[in-house]
């Protein structure tokens, strides 16, 4: 039987069509070719690595027995490795630790308890900053292949260099001191952590903040209660002195008037030609006088002359 198409009939065509058969020589080339490019995508990617600002990457071959960096923190990077190789990145920008207490929470790490000169117990909130050097973070990542310097080493020392620090001052110097217990603890740390061998001097210390020196509270009461003493008492010294100072000074005066005075009622009595007892007599009647006006009101007086002569200085009359 033929076949059709619309109306029209045609014959079977002898032999029948096959549909083509693929060569098993291609097959396995095109399976092949596939495999190798499915490998090559991944060779390359294993391959390739990448490193961030503010890291230094560590390139670990296992086969080789090396191990090397790539970066210095300053720019992002690729790179190329063995695909075999691993890659473990190091943080080297500003890192800090915490070290605080407060309303019963606590930082990264609580406070660290001190001792100071005299026996007292104190609790010092610290936060301490630094960076990796780029040059040494190989040999750094040899002594902790972990990257637990941090724990293991820089907060031990922290913790022993500021105990050491404050045992040098006493309690109230810890308070009246406290830029130069800082300033000391920021040059011990810069010498311990330069000085720890297995830091290799990779860390290179930023800053120190010494934001609290917390006294135990009975204590702190206690200055509290000093200083106020001797506020009042430097308070009652100043009123004391005072109170000298200004007698000293009425009877200064007191002298100096008094010797004016004194000096008037001889010049008086020379000019007038009179005892000077009696002018004396006169100066203290009027100043009594005086005196009463100027409690009591007007006061009138009545002079009589006596036999001792006039109390009035004549006038245009001269010696």
């Amino acid at each position: 039987m033929g076949w059709r198409r619309g109306e029209e009939e045609y014959p079977p065509e002898y032999p029948p069509r096959r549909p083509p058969r693929i060569p098993g020589k291609f097959a396995a080339a095109a399976t092949l070719f596939i495999i190798l490019l499915v490998a090559s995508i991944g060779v390359i990617s294993t391959s390739v690595g990448t490193v961030s600002v503010g890291y230094v990457a560590v390139v670990v071959d296992p086969i080789q027995g090396k191990l090397w960096t790539v970066g210095d923190g300053s720019t992002a990077q690729i790179f190329f490795k063995p695909p075999w190789a691993t890659v473990s990145k190091v943080y080297i920008a500003t890192d800090s630790v915490h070290m605080w207490t407060e309303n019963g929470q606590t930082g990264e790490f609580p406070a660290v308890s001190c001792l100071t000169k005299d026996g007292l117990a104190v609790e010092v909130d610290i936060t301490v900053r630094w960076r990796l050097a780029p040059s040494a973070v190989l040999e750094l990542y040899k002594s902790y292949p972990a990257k637990d310097w941090k724990m293991r080493t820089i907060i031990p020392i922290i913790r022993e260099d500021l105990r050491n620090i404050v045992s040098q001052y006493t309690a109230i110097e810890t308070i009246t001191m406290r830029e130069t217990i800082a300033a000391s603890l920021k040059q011990r740390l810069i010498n311990d952590l330069e000085n720890e061998k297995t830091l290799h001097g990779a860390v290179i210390l930023e800053d120190v903040d010494l934001r609290e020196i917390a006294l135990p509270s009975r204590f702190t009461q206690a200055i509290e209660e000093k200083l106020a003493a001797e506020q009042e008492m430097i308070a009652a010294q100043y009123q004391s002195s005072r109170v000298i100072i200004l007698a000293e000074a009425e009877a200064n005066a007191t002298m100096i008037r008094a010797s004016a005075t004194a000096e008037s009622i001889a010049r008086i009595a020379q000019e007038a030609g009179l005892d000077s007892s009696e002018i004396a007599q006169l100066y203290l009647l009027i100043e009594g006088l005086k005196k009463i006006a100027e409690e009591q009101g007007r006061v009138i007086v009545v002079v009589v002359q006596g036999q001792g002569g006039q109390w009035i200085i004549p006038l245009g009359q001269t010696t």
